[in-house]
């Protein structure tokens, strides 16, 4: 009889263990700011020795291990650490290599580097790694580099020095297993790292969802980010070294607009260097932001931890590879109203539209009234912007309601399409669009939508608060596809708010040929 009872016993909880993650609503889930420390020999180019370079990573890799052993303290399902986190940027080809491991692909063989660390020499970085994620029960996220060996007589395409060095995106689960593995395919000036030959569409799985992974100036670009999003992926790890670039590109801004206007989870973590404008890291969720950290002031490393829902979803559940991703068809969104002018006098301020730069674009825009209240349409080529909006006034802020539609040819060439309104720096038209730090303007209203031409537009509000931007938290304001709704829940001064949409056309360069045919969608 005891017999019996112990096995129904077993029997129940081996049920409730396999429904449980279907229980759960949430996952914990961490992003580190690391004030990487960097290397003294990174822009010469000069060879360092293996022994060097290990010093060097091991004192980055020291704080990674107390982030994950407080993260672990507090139950943390998942942890990403940012790019070049673990040696930094900045480096020429030669200075780099010795800080390169091979790293085994994942598809082709299961490697635990803790259990196993002799099974490749000189990988010492990577069980340092699947130490941490198997010490600690936790996916852990990485980025390094891989070295990967070739030959001139097998491939032409091999480098001079006999190696692909590429930007690497690892994961490991909690047993230490490395299961997922990404080059990063679009480098953003990074002469010390090769294009992959191919795009590759990664991800994982997890007990809380299958992710995706990508790399910084990767989120530009369709591939591979929109490959992941066409299979269903709802959930993104994305370790970045990410400047920042206000009134439009400001890590946290775009990070969790991209979050937003593509309903999925997205662990963002950057580098902190303010000297150089690197920092801005967080938790996004598509009902907004759970968490971040936005430091300009001075280099200090940030762990972020959050509560994150769970995105369930039947392609999820279906995921097979990326052979079945589908394309979609980009038709407009939102139908305008007749253009309007303002419903309320301008107070003598010309509102005529004018033409000024926002990050080496050529925007039209209009200002804002003097009065409190009002309505403005303006366009630019095919994309017509609305805006509706009510706020105090305050005489020192200038704002201005603006459009682009074309291509940005600025560090990169991507098709755009913006609706904005901004605080000008200054007092005259050409001060509108370039960066600023403070604004003392609360809206009651904020209301703008446009007839974009793609499906794929990030809705993005930038604040004032303490001394630094921010970004309004989740639950603040609203967005239906192509209109942003702002009330007095956002209780900061506003810097910007607006809609970022892309285009993926066949224009787009990110800098490098690719082979094989672009994406073009229509």
């Amino acid at each position: 009889m005891l017999g019996f009872l112990q096995s129904v016993i077993c029997l129940i909880l081996a049920i409730c263990s396999d429904v449980e993650p279907l229980r759960r609503t949430t996952f914990k889930a961490a992003v580190y700011e690391h004030a990487v420390i960097l290397s003294e020999v990174r822009h010469e180019n000069v060879s360092v020795s293996r022994t060097t370079a290990l010093q060097h990573m091991m004192k980055n890799l020291n704080i990674y291990r107390s982030q994950v052993e407080t993260s672990a303290s507090q139950g943390v399902d998942i942890i990403v650490f940012p790019e070049d986190g673990i040696y930094g940027m900045g480096f020429t080809r030669r200075a780099l290599s010795a800080y390169l491991e091979y790293i085994p692909g994942p598809k082709n063989e299961s490697w635990n580097a803790c259990s196993e660390p002799k099974r490749y020499p000189d990988t010492e970085v990577q069980h340092f790694l699947s130490c941490l994620a198997k010490n600690n029960s936790m996916f852990v996220v990485a980025n390094f580099g891989d070295r990967q060996p070739c030959s001139k007589t097998t491939n032409s395409s091999c480098p001079s020095d006999g190696h692909f060095q590429y930007n690497t995106d690892v994961v490991y689960d909690p047993q230490g297993i490395l299961i997922a593995k990404y080059h990063k395919l679009n480098l953003f000036f990074e002469s010390q790292f090769d294009f992959p030959p191919s795009a590759e569409v990664v991800t994982f799985n997890t007990p809380f969802g299958v992710f995706g992974m990508f790399t910084c100036f990767d989120i530009i670009f369709h591939d591979p980010t929109i490959d992941l999003l066409n299979l269903g992926v709802r959930n993104i790890v994305f370790p970045t070294a990410w400047m920042d670039a206000p009134p439009l590109l400001s890590a946290v801004q775009f990070h969790s607009a991209f979050a937003r206007g593509n309903g999925i989870n997205f662990l963002s973590a950057n580098i902190n260097w303010p000297l150089l404008r690197f920092h801005g890291s967080g938790i996004y969720t598509p009902d907004g932001v759970l968490t971040y950290y936005y430091n300009d002031k001075e280099r200090r490393g940030q762990l972020l931890i959050a509560d994150v829902p769970i995105i369930r979803t039947a392609a999820e559940a279906q995921y097979t590879d990326a052979s079945s991703v589908v394309k979609f068809n980009q038709e407009p969104l939102v139908h305008l109203p007749p253009m309007m002018s303002s419903s309320a006098s301008n107070g003598g301020r010309d509102n005529s539209t004018f033409s000024s730069l926002v990050f080496h674009d050529l925007f039209t825009f209009k200002y804002l009234d003097d009065a409190p209240a009002g309505t403005l349409s303006v366009c630019n080529n095919a994309l017509c912007c609305y805006l509706d909006y009510d706020r105090d006034i305050v005489s020192s802020d200038v704002y201005a309601f603006g459009a682009f539609d074309g291509l940005h040819t600025y560090q990169g060439t991507y098709y755009i399409q913006v609706c904005t309104i901004l605080k000008c720096e200054g007092h005259t038209k050409s001060s509108c669009g370039k960066p600023t730090s403070e604004a003392s303007t609360h809206f009651r209203k904020i209301k703008i939508s446009g007839n974009f031409s793609s499906p794929y537009v990030f809705p993005e509000v930038l604040t004032y608060r303490n001394g630094s931007l921010a970004v309004p938290l989740q639950h603040t304001w609203d967005y239906a596809p192509s209109v942003l709704s702002m009330d007095t829940r956002v209780t900061d001064p506003v810097m910007s708010a607006g809609l970022f949409g892309r285009v993926y056309t066949e224009s787009d360069s990110n800098g490098h040929d690719q082979p094989g045919t672009p994406h073009q969608i229509n």
